[in-house]
């Protein structure tokens, strides 16, 4: 049943679409979350959440923007999947601010994966379970498949007639 869900997904991004808004969703149907956010990271389409599957992943992703550390920045950074299975296990030291700020969600565990096209920064896919929770080496694997599919396609959008900053909210 997932994988035919990953497939529908894979057929979905492979489709030329105008916008990216409902692309959260796309994740959500693929993946046992509870929640998802696609953003826009860094120099050349800043950093705007263009797709949230419902307000705390809107939540999550505003407060990675506001407080500039979180899964999000981790994976930019390390152009690698951050997988964080107990929100509650974190070291103090790990986003301490971003930790606090997202203890009154109802947030057991984060998922990150980053959006390249090439070597350029794109953004990432925010993932998050209400409870604990992991992902497989297989669903590791369909989520960075995914994530590289919808780098391009918003890339792709923000260099077309209308651009990605009109279907998210600029920080």
């Amino acid at each position: 049943m997932r994988r035919e869900r990953f497939e529908r997904a894979l057929e979905t991004l492979a489709t030329p679409v105008d916008s990216v808004e409902c692309t959260a969703d796309l994740f959500l149907q693929t993946f046992r979350v509870t929640g998802v956010s696609v953003s826009t990271i860094g120099d050349v389409l800043g950093n705007a959440t263009v797709s949230a599957s419902n307000g705390v992943a809107a939540r999550i992703d505003e407060l990675q923007f506001n407080l500039r550390e979180g899964p999000c920045w981790d994976a930019i950074a390390t152009k690698k999947p951050v997988l964080t299975e107990n929100v509650t296990a974190l070291p103090a030291h790990r986003w301490s601010a971003f930790r606090d700020a997202v203890s009154h969600e109802q947030v057991g565990a984060l998922f990150a994966f980053p959006m390249f096209v090439g070597p350029l920064p794109v953004g990432a896919v925010d993932m998050y379970s209400s409870t604990p929770a992991g992902f497989s080496p297989v669903q590791v694997r369909q989520a960075v498949v995914l994530a590289e599919l919808l780098a391009r396609r918003i890339l792709r959008l923000s260099s077309g007639p209308e651009a990605c900053s009109s279907h998210g909210k600029r920080r």
